[in-house]
């Protein structure tokens, strides 16, 4: 478990990398068309395509940090026990969703990788690039809603 904790650490790392890089992609954007009168024609797809991989690779960091939303005025009313119960009962519908879009998401990707889909503009971006981001980020996510489950069960009947 060793190498994917560090694989989802850096995935988070890599997260806010992109976000950072999106923010400096913009500023760019915005002084070359408001100071320098000479707009960009890639900073729009490119900043969506951050956006897009940066999302959804935070996505298993927050969970693994356990920084998901969540709402609190039952949940921190109860006991440990009973907050352990509402964490299982939410990785368990956190699982089935997690697998239902990995799937989805993999058959879209998939198929835009065999037609060769690419994004409308201008760039002309293969599809499945930020297609792909999806089924990756969703595979890494239910691996992780696994080793939660499995740890909540292990604890509970020790």
């Amino acid at each position: 478990m060793e190498i994917y904790d560090k694989i989802i650490k850096y995935s988070g790392y890599l997260a806010s990398a992109l976000f950072i890089t999106i923010g400096f992609i913009v500023s760019y954007e915005v002084i070359m068309r408001y100071i320098f009168n000479s707009p960009t024609v890639w900073v729009n797809e490119i900043s969506r395509f951050l956006q897009i991989w940066a999302t959804y690779l935070a996505l298993t960091y927050t969970f693994h940090k356990k920084d998901f939303i969540r709402i609190t005025v039952l949940y921190d009313r109860l006991n440990e026990k009973g907050q352990k119960v509402l964490d299982f009962i939410s990785a368990i519908f956190v699982l089935i969703f997690s697998l239902f879009v990995l799937y989805f998401g993999w058959l879209i990707a998939y198929d835009s990788f065999k037609v060769g889909r690419t994004s409308s503009t201008i760039l002309d971006v293969p599809s499945f690039l930020t297609e792909f981001a999806i089924p990756l980020c969703f595979g890494f996510l239910v691996i992780r809603v696994i080793v939660e489950i499995y740890l909540f069960l292990k604890d509970l009947f020790k």
